[in-house]
């Protein structure tokens, strides 16, 4: 799938740099998980929903989560993607 022009995997999370995302948003939670934090990310246009993402800004990666086939009106609402993903699993 592709949004705002970047190819976004359908089958596991995309791996991006921050500068491939230079011009989307990028909201950090200070949950961790994995490698990095919980997140959200969205293009620039206000009109576009939030997806999950885990955010490692050591390494200036973000891990977007288009394949769970949803967005989210806000960021927190994305980040508790992973907090029910957590309780099922």
């Amino acid at each position: 799938m592709v949004v705002a022009g970047i190819e976004l995997q359908t089958d596991g999370p995309t791996t991006l740099t921050f500068q491939q995302l230079f011009q989307w948003v990028i909201w950090q939670y200070p949950i961790t998980r994995q490698k990095g934090f919980c997140g959200a990310v969205r293009p620039p246009e206000t009109d576009q929903e939030w997806i999950p993402a885990i955010i490692q800004s050591d390494n200036q990666l973000v891990d977007v989560y288009a394949h769970v086939g949803e967005t989210f009106s806000t960021p927190e609402t994305a980040v508790e993607y992973f907090s029910a993903r957590k309780k099922a699993g």
